[in-house]
């Protein structure tokens, strides 16, 4: 087809370099090397078996030991790992116990501030009672229901 276009990278060539494109004569053959290479000696054909046996044995021997001193980094990472976790878990249950002997703490004092306005009330009572004991004959039913709820209601 001496008449189709060509195109390179997309581009149309001009006509001119196609057509010297045409006429230009075909690449050369390579040519062959003055002398053959003679096969190696039998004695060197072995040496480099041998060489070739040793360097396997040698990269084999570095692929071992490789897998050995990574599965040696992740035995020791991981019992990093695991010292690590004990000591994160053994501090949180120090958390925990010391959360715990806080509340504690915390329903002690506040039982404490309840025994005192528990005890201030009584003797508020006690003073009323008194008082109204000497205005009347003794504790009436009202009075009774008064300082039990002032007892058990009482916010201060």
């Amino acid at each position: 087809m001496p008449d189709a276009g060509i195109y390179i990278e997309g581009e149309l060539l001009p006509e001119e370099m196609r057509l010297a494109l045409q006429h230009a004569p075909p690449p050369s053959a390579p040519t062959p090397s003055e002398r053959p290479v003679p096969p190696p000696e039998p004695e060197k054909l072995r040496d480099y078996a041998e060489t070739m046996q040793h360097a396997f044995e040698d990269v084999r021997k570095g692929y071992v030991q490789n897998l050995r001193d990574i599965q040696d980094c992740a035995k020791r990472f991981s019992e990093l790992w695991i010292e690590r976790e004990q000591q994160f878990a053994n501090e949180a249950a120090r958390q925990r116990e010391l959360m715990h002997k806080s509340l504690a703490d915390v329903d002690l004092l506040g039982r404490s501030v309840k025994a005192v306005q528990l005890d201030d009330v009584l003797a508020m009572s006690s003073v009323n009672t008194s008082a109204r004991s000497r205005r009347s004959d003794g504790v009436t039913l009202l009075d009774f229901v008064g300082g039990l709820f002032k007892t058990i209601a009482n916010d201060r």
